[in-house]
């Protein structure tokens, strides 16, 4: 499947603030189900980007505003390959057994806003009591226990947020639902990391974008293998990575700070459509500009100032 994705982001602030700084993970990454034919990042006001690879390989963006502005705004556009998925989770036939000396202990451990808890051991001894014979049917019935017992409710928790307020009030979005399986998996040993990206959803005949997240877990067999407990379904070519992490925190698709007494209003678009092969001229990764207004001053105190300089060239001529 060939999709072509953009992404818009917008942040509109009260007040001019003096310097904003920003990171950015929106380009999409090359794995063994997809292809990156091209990524074209814009942002305004006119800016530096640079481009780094994170310690897990996310390609991250970032760049450094330093006047006064009032706006930001970031367009991203990707043309993708995805292809079918390779392996059926329930194909996963080997026995659950912990893993417990590698590389991928990064992916055992509790930070960030997965937080060990007694809810999530309850969950995993009500999961070993319905008799999973491997480890692929474990997951399986986590998924669909999460799936079923947790309503998906938007705005119900906030990007911040650890599982512990999902699994408080039974309710959460994609990210809380992805992160309480990956916190389950790790209270058995085994390991399992967050994948952000994008899903590509046709429904009535209509094409639906969403931002979203789900899991993978790692067979000792078979490597990474992918579930999505939001949708209760294992991910297929309508499913984009955009990065892998631990847990939300080290893949959000935006984070900054900026300087300066004002309140902040994003506004986000996602869009995926399919696309015909023939709009691919080559391989590319291109950066733009957007021309939105920055200012040295606040523009009130400018003009003040251009004010007093007039006097004063007014005072130092009616002195000579």
């Amino acid at each position: 499947m060939l999709l072509n994705i953009e992404h818009r982001i917008r942040f509109q602030y009260s007040d001019f603030i003096s310097e904003s700084w920003m990171e950015l993970r929106m380009e999409p990454l090359p794995t063994e189900r997809q292809d990156v034919h091209s990524f074209i990042l814009v942002v305004g006001p006119t800016t530096k980007v640079h481009r780094y690879a994170d310690w897990l390989g996310n390609a991250v963006h970032h760049f450094n505003i330093a006047e006064y502005h009032r706006e930001i705004e970031i367009y991203a556009r990707s043309i993708v390959e995805t292809m079918p998925r390779q392996m059926s989770v329930l194909e996963v036939t080997e026995p659950l057994r912990p893993y417990d000396n590698g590389p991928l202990l990064d992916y055992l451990g509790f930070t960030g806003p997965v937080v060990h808890s007694p809810a999530l051991v309850e969950i995993a001894e009500r999961v070993k009591e319905s008799s999973p014979s491997s480890l692929g049917e474990f997951m399986f019935t986590l998924a669909k226990l999460i799936h079923n017992e947790f309503e998906y409710q938007s705005n119900s928790t906030e990007y911040h947020s650890s599982i512990e307020q999902a699994l408080r009030q039974r309710s959460g979005v994609c990210q809380d639902f992805s992160q309480i399986m990956i916190g389950v998996g790790r209270v058995i040993g085994v390991p399992c990391r967050y994948v952000s990206g994008y899903l590509h959803v046709v429904r009535e005949g209509h094409e639906v974008s969403e931002s979203h997240a789900w899991m993978e877990f790692y067979s000792q067999e078979h490597g990474w293998v992918g579930f999505d407990p939001t949708n209760d379904c294992e991910p297929n070519d309508h499913y984009v990575v955009v990065g892998y992490g631990r847990h939300y925190d080290d893949v959000p698709p935006n984070k900054g700070i900026f300087r300066g007494n004002a309140t902040e209003i994003m506004e986000v678009e996602v869009h995926t459509r399919l696309t015909e092969r023939k709009t691919i001229a080559s391989i590319r990764e291109e950066i733009g500009e957007i021309d939105l207004p920055v200012y040295a001053e606040i523009p009130k105190r400018a003009v003040q100032a251009t004010l007093l300089e007039t006097v004063y060239d007014q005072q130092q001529q009616q002195q000579q």
